[in-house]
């Protein structure tokens, strides 16, 4: 189901008509927000209004870009780059909106569904979710820098730096029992990452 008279558009195809450069959906968002009145009532939660606006705003873009294919435009959308081509200017330009990779989102997007049910709890779970992700490869390239490997070396090569510097470290050789927990601590996320 896709909602068809999304407020948003003419303000939008304004914006891109006008705009030289290409800006980041922060940046689009902030624009609209100049507008009075443009974004309809949103929830009274910050974290589910936030989650409407961007959904919002990706929705008339993605009808925005299947409605301009036809009349040579192509709409490049990516949270930092969105801007208006001439068919052929950019890599993207070659796909038509339906065939390149990115359907999945744009279905996502058009879907008015998506927006109608979501919820308040599924946009923290969503926001809990991508910061788990987001901590555990901070957490892994750390664990890399520890040990003195990078993640092409392989499972040997960090068993092999795991060993040497918990030796160097061991408490019972008069090493550094802080750093000793550093390293074991990062040989154990590593183990995670290369468990077979």
């Amino acid at each position: 189901m896709e909602y068809a008279d999304n407020p948003l558009k003419p303000a939008l195809l304004q914006i891109l008509r006008t705009c030289s450069t290409s800006l980041s959906e922060y940046q689009l968002i902030q624009t609209l927000n100049q507008y009075k009145g443009m974004f309809p009532a949103l929830s009274d939660s910050q974290q589910l209004a936030l989650f409407q606006r961007h959904f919002l705003v990706m929705n008339a873009l993605y009808q925005i870009q299947r409605e301009l294919w036809p009349e040579g435009l192509y709409l490049e959308i990516s949270p930092l780059s969105i801007c208006l081509h001439l068919r052929g200017e950019s890599s993207a330009c070659h796909h038509t909106p339906a065939d390149n990779g990115e359907q999945k989102l744009r279905d996502y997007y058009l879907d008015w569904q998506h927006f109608e049910a979501t919820s308040e709890q599924d946009v923290v779970s969503l926001l809990n979710g991508f910061w788990q992700r987001y901590m555990a490869v901070d957490l892994k390239m750390d664990a890399y820098q520890i040990l003195q490997v990078t993640p092409e070396d392989g499972w040997s090569a960090v068993r092999q730096s795991y060993r040497r510097l918990a030796a160097k470290y061991h408490p019972d050789r008069g090493g550094d029992v802080t750093q000793f927990l550093v390293v074991r601590e990062a040989y154990e996320v590593l183990s995670q990452v290369h468990a077979v």
